[in-house]
């Protein structure tokens, strides 16, 4: 028995020494390829190119059509830079690359030019930089003069995001982000303070303000200006609730409101009975009874200009409901969708 035991212990201890360095040399992926295969992204590359009084800035949206098991990666990217640059054009390009599974580090360079309308002159700059969480960022030819972030975004949303930012429609505060993640009360504040600057082609001034939770936010200034022009309105006196996801509604009036202020400097959040906007001619949504009374206005005008429509069965989902539609995120507009309906607003404008 005890010679037994001692070769059954003797069998193990070969086992282990077999099996435990390999466990412990062997590090899992920190990252699937399944996170990046038929992924978009979008982003901004900033820098110089030989000084600081030639500066480079370019809008890219690209496409992980591809990624193995060895995080080797493939796909294709549009390139399109700001009007009044010298190549103020665009070009679409074939890339290949690679993203360390376990580090997250990343590299792409473009490999074939697929379409350009003659006077770009874009070259296959190289990309490096390290993914994480729901963004890369890095720089381009090695350079630290020359940096890019890249958010995610939905494939449907790449272009028309790409024309927000070469617009100026989208704040400095959600580049990098997720942005088909839920947009919240505070970053949709920037968005349609942007849409309003961009209008009025003029600046708001800053403006103090009531609300006592907005220190710290990193929209807080827009918070401010925006609440100075009645775009927006706390959820009490002396609060503004900013991490608070906005509905769809919510949304809407906030984008009619600044339409209002674009169209008469007069306009006041408390004068706004006094200035009705066009939604004869517009078919009730079904859940017209869900729709808030202070939102319905907003509502059938944006969809009267074919900014905003329903989400299927003649709904329109203004907002959650029950607790099982709070739950799922029911009605929650996010931050791709936002800049979608400024920039399809923005574009509206002569029928305003």
């Amino acid at each position: 028995m005890k010679k037994r035991a001692l070769s059954l212990l003797l069998s193990l201890s070969l086992i282990f020494s077999l099996v435990i360095p390999a466990m412990v040399t062997t590090a899992a992926a920190a990252y699937s390829p399944g996170i990046f295969q038929g992924s978009s992204w979008y982003g901004r590359y900033t820098g110089w190119k030989d000084s600081e009084a030639n500066p480079i800035e370019r809008y890219m949206n690209m496409t992980i059509s591809s990624c193995d098991a060895q995080g080797n990666i493939s796909g294709t990217a549009y390139v399109t830079t700001v009007p009044g640059q010298d190549d103020s054009a665009w070009i679409k390009y074939e890339f290949k690359g690679k993203i360390d599974l376990s580090t997250g580090d990343f590299t792409m360079m473009g490999t074939k030019k697929l379409s350009s309308d003659g006077s770009s002159n874009w070259n296959f700059a190289e990309f490096t930089g390290t993914y994480g969480s729901s963004n890369i960022v890095g720089i381009c030819d090695g350079s630290p003069k020359r940096n890019f972030s890249f958010g995610l975004v939905s494939g449907w949303a790449k272009d028309e995001v790409t024309q927000a930012d070469s617009l100026g429609l989208i704040p400095d505060t959600l580049y990098g982000k997720d942005l088909s993640q839920p947009i919240t009360r505070a970053e949709f504040c920037a968005v349609a303070l942007q849409l309003y600057e961009n209008l009025t082609e003029s600046e708001v001034p800053y403006a103090p303000s009531p609300f006592t939770d907005i220190a710290g936010d990193p929209d807080a200034d827009s918070i401010a200006r925006a609440a100075s022009l009645d775009i927006t309105v706390g959820t009490s006196p002396t609060t503004f609730s900013p991490s608070w996801n906005i509905s769809r509604e919510q949304l809407v009036t906030m984008l009619t409101r600044t339409v209002k202020k674009y169209l008469y400097p007069d306009w006041t959040y408390y004068t706004d009975a006094s200035y009705p906007v066009d939604v004869s001619g517009v078919k009730a949504y079904a859940d017209d009874k869900d729709i808030s009374d202070y939102a319905r206005e907003s509502v059938y005008y944006l969809s009267k200009l074919g900014v905003v429509g329903g989400i299927g069965n003649n709904t329109f989902a203004p907002k959650a409901i029950t607790s099982a539609q709070q739950a799922a995120g029911y009605a929650t507009a996010t931050r791709e969708q936002a800049l979608l309906i400024a920039v399809r607003l923005h574009n509206s404008s002569d029928k305003f």
